[in-house]
């Protein structure tokens, strides 16, 4: 069976499109994600828009469609929550919760003319006590039949999947594997623009995109007491992605530039506070005339190596992502590679990759999937806040803030990996059910990965079971 989900937007696989009732055909097609599925859409507009004017009345050419899912998790850990994105202000905790899956999204797209069409998106989570957020805004124009212009706010386009992760029913588990999309989840959306070019060559359709803009965000902090939300800013991105999709699978390659991702809160200021008192001491130390010129000049040093320390969780970073969705007969197979350089000491370098398999039985079909992601560089070490010896009150403020920014960067390492097992079952049209386990665990106690976690050590396995119930509509 092929289900054609017109949904959500696909900022990297092709143009806007209202969910529609979908068909299920006999024989060898298979479940096809929104993802895979608008690449092969070379048309410039749906059908329905084919004879849309300026003539008709405005009620004609406004179509509103929908998505959401309804799930119920079980987490075994009293000690670690699970979250999709640092956005989710309430974790999946120890017992049976909605936060995790639960979403329900709207979706209206107005056609005035042919090739001209605005869109907005909005969602509501649990997790985020039902607060309305717009995902999507733009307008987009199409020129001819191979170039369109999107400008507003687009769903983010950086991994393969990463402009469907809200949507249950446009791909085959539950939700994507959150060793891999549990960080690019929290900016789900870009305001700038994209670009695109799509043709086809015989059987194989291309879409190439480059894409701008900026976002902001709440990022939580789950280890602050109580917890706490900095201020995520993300300018400067830019991108391209390259998708080709041949008939029986697809390919995606993106890179993604951040020029600026900057986080700044209460929590954060009072971290800068104190690594500016122990640089600010270290400097009126160097300034004692008594002290040899090369012990005053590597005091000097070491105030400046630690003015490098604040603001610490700022980056750069740069995204890239490789992936693939095939299907062979009865079987699906999608995987797909992501590095991320951050560009910055503390939040590092991560390599992460996934590989998934389906195979379909009448309407149900059972899954696999294996994810993880590990940290490629060098723990981090703040060696400028090191004792100098000389001062011992002095030398206890810099064990304090050394102590302080090296649990910090404990608590930013991302390193995670899943396994799960489950089955979707599409009972009807624009509709399934599934039921996942995932076991989710970090290196070890001290690592806390994209789990909620409070305090370290804890305990770094979680056993999840989860429920959903998808539609679109």
């Amino acid at each position: 069976m092929n289900h054609a989900y017109r949904v959500a937007g696909n900022a990297a696989h092709g143009e806007s499109r209202p969910v529609q009732a979908i068909a299920r055909p006999h024989g060898r097609r298979r479940v096809v994600a929104c993802a895979a599925l608008s690449t092969l859409c070379l048309a410039s507009a749906p059908a329905w828009a084919d004879d849309a004017t300026s003539g008709k009345p405005l009620f004609d050419t406004l179509h509103l469609s929908g998505f959401s899912t309804l799930g119920l998790t079980y987490n075994d850990n009293d000690s670690a929550g699970v979250v999709n994105a640092y956005t989710q202000k309430r974790p999946a905790e120890n017992g049976v919760s909605a936060y995790l899956d639960s979403v329900v999204g709207l979706q209206l797209e107005w056609r005035p003319l042919q090739n001209t069409s605005f869109v907005a998106q909005a969602v509501s989570r649990p997790s985020n006590d039902m607060q309305p957020e717009l995902r999507m805004g733009y307008l987009r124009q199409q020129f001819g039949t191979d170039f369109a212009v999107r400008v507003g706010r687009i769903r983010s386009p950086v991994f393969f999947d990463s402009d469907v992760a809200e949507i249950g029913y446009a791909y085959m588990t539950v939700r994507p594997p959150i060793p891999v999309y549990g960080d690019v989840n929290s900016f789900n959306g870009i305001d700038g623009g994209d670009v695109q070019w799509r043709h086809a060559f015989g059987s194989t359709a291309i879409l190439v995109q480059g894409y701008f803009g900026h976002d902001g965000y709440k990022h939580y902090f789950y280890n602050l007491n109580p917890v706490a939300a900095a201020d995520a800013s993300i300018n400067g991105i830019a991108g391209f992605a390259v998708s080709a999709s041949l008939p029986s699978v697809t390919f995606r390659v993106s890179r993604t530039w951040i020029k600026d991702y900057t986080f700044r809160s209460g929590a954060i200021d009072q971290l800068n506070a104190g690594l500016d008192d122990a640089s600010g001491a270290l400097t009126a130390l160097a300034a004692n005339p008594f002290l040899p010129a090369p012990l005053a000049a590597a005091l000097r040093n070491q105030a400046a190596g630690i003015d490098g320390y604040r603001n610490p969780f700022d980056s750069h970073p740069i995204y890239t992502s490789i992936g693939f969705d095939a299907t062979l007969d009865k079987w699906r197979v999608l995987g797909e590679w992501t590095y991320l350089d951050s560009r910055s000491a503390i939040v590092g370098k991560y390599q992460s990759y996934q590989i998934t398999v389906g195979y379909t039985h009448g309407n149900f079909t059972p899954y696999v999937t294996y994810a993880r992601r590990d940290r490629t560089s060098p723990a981090y070490g703040a060696g400028a806040l090191s004792a100098t010896g000389l001062n011992p009150a002095l030398d206890a403020g810099l064990a304090q803030a050394q102590g302080a920014l090296e649990q910090a960067a404990r608590f930013a390492d991302l390193s995670t990996r899943s396994a799960s097992v489950g089955v979707r079952w599409d009972f009807r049209d624009g509709m399934d059910l599934k039921l996942q386990y995932d076991r989710i665990t970090t290196p070890n106690a001290m690592t806390p990965g994209n789990f909620a976690v409070s305090s370290l050590p804890f305990k770094n396995t979680v056993n999840l079971i989860s429920a959903t119930f998808d539609a679109v509509f």
